[in-house]
């Protein structure tokens, strides 16, 4: 059974993607160092809860197939920031959050700061 836990994570691990803008920040990476440490000898690990690993495998293939954006559908795609999607990943960036941390104004003066720079 271990042994078909281990093969649909790997499968999972295939499908989520590693965010190349988000070093060390990325969900997708640390999955893998999850998977990696659960199933530390591969196949031939041996789990002391199945269901529990079921129940995760389940959930996270739910989230990495997008199932619940399609069940319930938005007609449109914005956050409570205004910005766009595209300047949302420019923001949550590791560069972006640089940029924001090296600010010499608090966190809110600089987010205030970046939604006005996008709405000029």
């Amino acid at each position: 059974m271990a042994g078909q836990l281990y093969k649909g994570y790997l499968r999972l691990c295939e499908k989520w993607g590693v965010d190349v803008t988000k070093k060390g920040r990325d969900l997708g990476e640390v999955i893998r160092q999850q998977v990696a440490k659960e199933f530390s000898r591969g196949e031939a690990t041996n789990i002391s809860n199945l269901k529990e690993c079921e129940k995760k495998l389940e959930s996270l293939n739910r989230l990495a197939s997008n199932y619940y954006g399609t069940k319930y559908k938005r007609g449109k795609y914005v956050s409570a920031s205004n910005l766009t999607l595209e300047q949302c990943r420019e923001v949550l960036s590791t560069e972006g959050l640089k940029r924001i941390e090296e600010s010499k104004y608090s966190i809110f003066e600089r987010i205030k700061l970046w939604i006005q720079r996008a709405y000029n």
